[in-house]
């Protein structure tokens, strides 16, 4: 497999994007914070799923520069519908968090996209190189590749790790983008097995789902960049 092109932004440490924000003064205060990227969760079955409304209301909140930093989260859905609701939300950033097929990365080119993984166990790990390698011979691999825990009852932000012995059976990625469980008393420790270009977190920053917790943030802030 190729690599992908060397990352472009947050060199010399991982950046961080904080996912499920559903209120918007909460939102800005992430940002404020030291946040590189906030994510917007469109699964509804998910607890922090938002409306495009709620979605318009945030972004509203935000200047223009910091509404550059959101990421529209999608599970499974049409690539059109996708397209569809970054567009007219003006996002340039989407995450495939479902069973997408590399074909959908060809529809929608014109977006970043982060394309996220669960990992279950050594054989997950080889589907995912294998999808990969599917993308490329169609010539769109993912902008980055998100690893997350496998649950089987929900599509990320349950609180579970990875397993760390299969954090180092990964292929080179290097827009790699670890998520699964981080907190901030447990995100150094996880940054150090695999050098991430990005963590993401959801739970572990939260005081309940989908509602944000500063000081929580701000701690997983300086875990990461210590």
């Amino acid at each position: 497999m190729t690599a992908l092109p060397a990352p472009p932004f947050f060199r010399g440490r991982p950046g961080v994007k904080i996912c499920g924000l559903t209120v918007p003064a909460e939102a800005r205060d992430c940002l404020a914070a030291g946040a590189d990227w906030i994510g917007l969760n469109f699964h509804p079955p998910s607890p922090r799923s938002i409306t495009i409304a709620r979605a318009g209301e945030i972004l509203a909140a935000l200047d223009r520069d910091s509404a550059d930093a959101v990421v529209g989260l999608f599970v499974d859905r049409p690539a059109a519908e996708v397209a569809a609701t970054c567009r007219g939300l003006g996002l340039a950033r989407a995450q495939l968090h479902g069973d997408e097929p590399p074909e959908d990365l060809v529809v929608l080119a014109e977006f970043f996209l982060i394309r996220a993984f669960r990992l279950r166990d050594a054989d997950s790990v080889r589907a995912m190189a294998s999808y990969l390698e599917r993308a490329e011979r169609l010539g769109r691999l993912p902008d980055a590749v998100l690893i997350d825990a496998w649950a089987p009852s929900a599509f990320g932000g349950t609180g579970a790790l990875i397993d760390p012995a299969l954090l180092g059976d990964l292929p080179p990625i290097p827009r790699l983008v670890l998520a699964g469980g981080l907190t901030p008393e447990n995100v150094a420790a996880r940054v150090r097995i695999v050098d991430p270009w990005m963590v993401d977190v959801a739970s572990g920053v939260e005081s309940s789902p989908g509602r944000k917790d500063l000081a929580k943030v701000r701690a997983l802030l300086r875990a990461v960049r210590a």
